[in-house]
């Protein structure tokens, strides 16, 4: 079959299929010049154990309509991870898909990570600290920031336009792992993923210790 020829001459001249921890990668359009996947492939594949992939059937790399109508590089969905091509760095592709892994982590181990309510009760906490904070500097947070950890657009909107993130960071040091990790319970579990596995493990443990506890047992806890 000439066709099939054609084909795999094609997929290893672009270089368009990979795998890491035997997942399929599939590269839909290309990446910017001078770009190391396998850079990529390999610090991901040291920093990530094995059996936390096993929710992934598939990542691909390219342009998405899902990102256009959530204004995201990255989507975890029907157990395939999509990635923007247009990536500034080899870490920011790592950052990307660490933490569309956590959602599929989150996924697969709902009942253990969320069950016993102490990582609510951990983010919860730390959401009435930020609200204190933030009524202290006049930035007349809604009362709903206080008791509410499913996503709310309403507060994601006010802590992103109102606040800023840049001034939230300045009064979230130590608090939360980063702003975006105030506007929900889920994205407080999956940015502390991306920061435990990715940046510094002492930070977490220290500032968000039941965070760490589930994030340390996921890491250790084979299928």
């Amino acid at each position: 079959m000439q066709w099939i020829h054609e084909s795999a001459k094609r997929s290893n001249r672009l270089k368009d299929h990979y795998k890491m921890h035997e997942v399929d990668i599939f590269i839909k359009d290309p990446l910017p010049e001078n770009y190391n996947l396998d850079l990529v492939f390999k610090t991901f594949k040291r920093l990530v154990p094995s059996h936390l992939m096993s929710g992934i059937d598939i990542i691909y790399i390219g342009q998405f309509d899902v990102f256009k109508n959530k204004e995201v590089n990255a989507v975890f969905q029907d157990g395939a991870i999509y990635v923007t091509n247009e990536q500034s760095s080899e870490k920011d592709m790592i950052d990307d898909i660490i933490h569309e892994l956590a959602h599929s982590v989150e996924e697969r181990h709902t009942e253990f990570i969320y069950a016993d309510s102490e990582l609510k009760n951990e983010f919860l906490k730390k959401r009435r600290v930020l609200h204190t904070v933030l009524d202290a500097y006049n930035y007349n947070p809604p009362s709903s920031l206080i008791n509410t950890f499913h996503y709310e657009e309403e507060i994601d909107l006010y802590l992103y336009k109102e606040v800023g993130y840049d001034s939230l960071w300045q009064l979230i040091a130590n608090t939360f792992p980063s702003p975006y990790s105030t506007t929900s319970l889920r994205e407080y579990f999956a940015i502390g993923f991306e920061h435990y596995f990715m940046k510094d493990k002492t930070k977490i443990k220290k500032h968000c210790p039941v965070l760490f506890s589930k994030l340390e047992a996921l890491e250790f806890m084979e299928d």
